[in-house]
């Protein structure tokens, strides 16, 4: 898959471009925003959705990874690009309802794996 970058000049990254256009304001990450948006970073890591695409390809692009975000402090990227976001893409990217749908999502496909699974050690017995 490939990312579109949301660049407003040639120094700022929406590290959450997820809306095909980029309107509005471009906002520069404080401590407490770097730190949600890593927080979700990370929960969107495990699954395999757009938003994890395009949080995975954005720390590459600020050489930092998904384990080194997860540290305490969390640290801020040094890059020459300066990372912030739109607002509608900040909102849609840590949307804690959209992660919960995504886990059920995930475990409603697990039970099935699973019971797919059983079905298949019995056939064999």
């Amino acid at each position: 898959m490939v990312i579109s970058f949301a660049m407003d000049s040639s120094q700022d990254l929406c590290c959450m471009h997820l809306l095909s256009s980029n309107e509005g304001r471009f906002i520069a990450f404080t401590d407490s925003s770097w730190t949600r948006y890593t927080e979700f970073a990370s929960k969107w890591n495990v699954f395999p959705c757009k938003e994890r695409d395009v949080a995975v390809e954005t720390l590459d692009r600020l050489s930092l990874t998904m384990e080194g975000i997860n540290t305490c402090p969390r640290p801020m990227p040094s890059a020459e690009l300066m990372p912030g976001y739109h607002r509608q893409c900040y909102n849609r990217f840590c949307d804690i309802q959209k992660v919960r749908r995504q886990e059920k999502a995930a475990s409603k496909k697990e039970a099935s794996r699973e019971e797919n699974d059983m079905g298949d050690v019995n056939a064999h017995s």
